[in-house]
């Protein structure tokens, strides 16, 4: 293979418009194409091994694998034989050389301290969703990325399909947006919500030693090893995870954010019946009001809904229409549309507003489902390696400038549920609390000893 000669004029172009990307040429001693995307993995179980897998069907390569649970590195190191293998991610680091990107696929709770430190090391990276598990870390990794250069996307992998719903917002068919829900059946049978106290028994098994239990933890504080924890119940826990909003609310109410280009609301309040202490309540309501955007020229209502519970169906449907376990629902002046979000297909316009389903709420119908007839839609991990292997941070939909002030809206709106019933207002501006000062506390950064946001000695 004839090597490729990269003038030092060249060099110095590329690295002063932002990010570049050198051709890799080998991965441990194995002659590679031109221009291969050289992946490391942290976090190799769970959600990792799909987006591992899909990562590398879109065009990278996997460069080394880290997981802190024994079983789960030792199973995936299995599709990748000779690949090196590590239990934490700062020793994975300090063979940076060796990778271009690193996929970050841990609990919520250490999204932000890897891929801070991977973007210091000039590496681009996918962050699983959401993209960090405070407000303040969403900053943080906003402005390293700027700093950087490098590409950053978070893997709410259904973005693209939000074009369809934003189209059909643009079309007026529906009239002005006046409110917006979404809906999950999680937790349900995916996970269990956290314990009403803290307390908790553990011992270091199922893959786990008290070294990598550490490695885990994190900057977050400490509780034992269990079950009640990890390896996945760790998404109802305050501590590590961000609730049934940051696990579905990242994907179902995408499309809505992404069509009125909301910022953070001005207003939330949570609504559930369950005391909260250690964790999430199982079943809850959040209600947040966003201020008018150029998209969308009036203050509307969006409310979350989890365990289950849908909103009522819009007058004007058809009898018999009934909401799926997930959705996004649009209610305008002269009707709604409704989407299965976490799933394939468009949006359906489901209701005309003033009267019973007619032939007029049909030709409504029929309208919306011309408005986004034959959209195509790409692949949104391929989208990440595409815009790696350039070295173009604005090639991804879901790129830092969106995804960043996405997760802040809802983890604003999580907060909510820590006063329920109270009604907290947020100034986006400051992005402070202004009528509850003890709710400002849990937009802050963790840290815990060595597991700090700052660099490593």
């Amino acid at each position: 293979m004839a090597k490729r000669r990269i003038t030092r004029r060249a060099f110095l172009g590329t690295a002063a418009a932002g990010a570049f990307f050198i051709p890799a040429r080998t991965l441990y001693g194995q002659e590679l194409p031109a221009k291969q995307l050289r992946l490391a993995m942290v976090g190799a179980g769970g959600i990792g091994g799909p987006t591992c897998d899909l990562l590398c069907k879109a065009g990278a390569t996997v460069a080394a694998l880290c997981d802190v649970n024994a079983n789960a590195l030792a199973g995936k190191a299995k599709a990748h034989p000779g690949i090196p293998t590590y239990m934490d991610w700062r020793e994975l680091f300090k063979h940076h050389k060796d990778f271009d990107a690193v996929a970050v696929c841990t609990p919520d709770h250490t999204h932000a301290i890897v891929a801070l430190h991977a973007m210091r090391l000039g590496k681009h990276v996918y962050i699983q969703k959401p993209l960090a598990h405070s407000y303040e870390e969403c900053s943080m990794l906003m402005a390293e990325q700027k700093r950087t250069g490098v590409v950053a996307q978070m893997g709410n992998q259904h973005h693209p399909r939000g074009k369809a719903y934003r189209i059909l917002a643009e079309t007026g068919i529906i009239g002005d947006v006046t409110e917006v829900c979404c809906w999950t059946d999680r937790p349900g049978r995916y996970w269990t919500p956290a314990p009403k106290n803290y307390p908790v028994t553990g011992a270091f098994d199922r893959g786990f030693t008290a070294a990598s239990w550490d490695v885990w933890l994190g900057p977050g504080p400490v509780h034992p090893c269990s079950p009640l924890i990890a390896p996945r119940n760790w998404r109802g826990w305050w501590d590590y995870g961000t609730g049934a909003i940051g696990d579905m609310a990242i994907h179902n109410a995408d499309p809505a954010f992404e069509a009125f280009g909301w910022g953070a609301p001005i207003a939330v309040k949570g609504i559930c019946d369950e005391p909260v202490v250690a964790g999430f309540p199982g079943r809850a309501k959040i209600e947040m009001t966003f201020a008018p955007t150029p998209k969308c020229p009036r203050a509307v209502k969006f409310t979350w809904m989890n365990d289950s519970q849908t909103p009522p169906v819009p007058e004007g449907a058809h009898p018999k229409y009934a909401f799926g376990d997930n959705g996004l629902l649009f209610v305008g002046t002269k009707g709604a549309f409704n989407g299965i979000v976490w799933g394939s297909g468009n949006p359906l316009v489901i209701a005309a507003a003033g009267h019973p389903w007619n032939e007029e709420s049909k030709a409504m119908q029929r309208a919306g489902i011309e408005a986004v007839r034959g959209l195509k839609f790409h692949s949104h991990f391929k989208e990440f390696v595409d815009a790696a292997k350039a070295g173009d941070p604005q090639a991804c939909g879901s790129k830092m400038t969106y995804a960043a002030p996405f997760t802040q809206a809802l983890l604003v709106g999580a907060i909510g549920l820590r006063f329920p019933g109270r009604e907290l207002r947020f100034d986006p501006a400051s992005g402070r609390f202004t009528n509850c000062p003890e709710a400002n506390a849990f937009l802050k950064a963790p840290s815990r000893g060595a597991f700090t946001m700052k660099d490593f000695a």
